[in-house]
C-alpha cells in the first residue's frame, strides 16, 4: 500500500487538446533514426511523486540528445512549473510537461531547436515506427494493485487487462533490441531482487489502452531546423486545420444516407489528404 500511497497523484490524464502537433504520413516515414541512443539509458530518480510527467518529459528529451540532465536544469523546469500555475506540487497533464521541457531546451539552449508531436496510443503503427528509430515516447498510465504486482513478478507487464485504476504515472516509452520497455522515473527501486526502474511491456499498446491501462496519447519530441520556426508553426496549424476538416468530414459522411453527398464529402477528403501529406513532406524537411 505503500507504494500505492506514493504514485497515486501522478499524471492524470494526457491534457492533449485539438491544437497539438499530430505526427503522421511522411513525416513518420523520414523521421531521422537516432544512431547513438542504443548506447546509454539514461535514469532519473523523480524527488516528489507529483513530478512524474516532467521527469518523463526531460527524460525524452536526455535520451533525444543522448546527453544527461542535470539537477540545477531539473530545479529550473520544476521552478518554471510552479510560475506557470503548478498548485501544491501537481504537474498532471503530459502534454504540459512536455510542452514546458521544450520551452526551457529553447531557453537554455536556442541554437538547439526541438518540437513535440501527439501519437494517439491506438496507433501502434505509428508508436513503432518512432520507437523503432530510438525516440523516447513520454507517456502515461492507468495504474492498480495488479500491474504492480505483474511487474514485480517477472519484471515485465504481460497482461493487457490489469483491474481497478487507483493511480496515474507518466513514463518513458523506449524500444531496444525490438523489445518495447518504460523507463521508469525511480531509479533504484528493487522489487523482489530486481530492479524495476527498467520493465519490458509485451502487449501491444493499443491494447492497452483499449482496457484502459495506457491513458490516450503520447508525445515524441524532435530535432528541427532551428532557423525554420515560423514555417515549422504555420505548417502545423495548416496540417491541423486540415485535419479538422477531414475529421468533420468523415463524420458528417456517416450520418447522411444521401449517396451523392457521400461521394462529395469522400472527394473532399481525398483533396485534404493529398494536401496533408504535402505538407507533411514539407515538415519533414524540417527535422535534424
Amino acid at each position: 500500500m505503500e507504494e500505492l500511497e506514493e504514485i497515486k497523484n501522478g499524471c492524470l490524464w494526457d491534457g492533449a487538446t485539438d491544437k497539438d502537433r499530430i505526427i503522421s504520413g511522411e513525416m513518420l516515414a523520414k523521421l531521422p533514426e537516432l544512431i547513438e541512443q542504443d548506447q546509454v539509458i539514461f535514469e532519473y530518480n523523480q524527488g516528489n511523486s507529483n513530478d512524474c510527467t516532467i521527469y518523463s518529459a526531460l527524460g525524452a528529451l536526455s535520451d533525444l540528445f543522448n546527453r544527461e540532465i542535470t539537477e540545477e536544469q531539473i530545479e529550473e523546469t520544476n521552478e518554471e512549473s510552479r510560475k506557470r500555475g503548478r498548485v501544491k506540487g501537481n504537474w498532471r497533464y503530459t502534454q504540459s510537461a512536455v510542452d514546458l521541457a521544450c520551452d526551457m531546451r529553447a531557453k537554455r539552449y536556442p541554437d538547439e531547436k526541438v518540437a513535440y508531436y501527439r501519437i494517439d496510443n491506438f496507433d501502434d503503427e505509428s508508436i513503432d515506427k518512432v520507437i523503432d528509430k530510438n525516440y523516447s515516447l513520454c507517456t502515461s498510465f492507468n495504474g492498480s494493485s495488479e500491474y504492480q504486482r505483474d511487474r514485480k513478478d517477472n519484471g515485465q507487464i504481460d497482461n493487457a487487462k490489469q483491474g481497478t485504476t487507483t493511480y496515474g504515472h507518466a513514463v518513458c516509452l523506449i524500444k531496444r533490441d525490438g523489445k518495447k520497455f518504460v523507463k521508469d522515473n525511480y531509479k533504484g527501486r528493487k522489487e523482489n531482487w530486481r530492479y524495476t526502474n527498467i520493465y519490458w511491456i509485451v502487449p501491444k499498446i493499443s491494447d492497452l489502452r483499449r482496457n484502459n491501462v495506457r491513458q490516450g496519447f503520447s508525445y515524441v519530441i524532435v530535432k528541427v531546423k532551428s532557423d525554420k520556426e515560423k514555417d515549422i508553426e504555420r505548417l502545423n496549424k495548416m496540417k491541423n486545420l486540415i485535419d479538422g476538416m477531414i475529421r468533420d468530414n468523415s463524420e458528417m459522411r456517416e450520418n447522411t444516407n444521401e449517396k451523392s453527398y457521400k461521394e462529395l464529402l469522400h472527394k473532399m477528403n481525398e483533396a485534404n489528404r493529398k494536401k496533408k501529406a504535402d505538407i507533411e513532406r514539407e515538415l519533414s524537411k524540417y527535422f535534424l
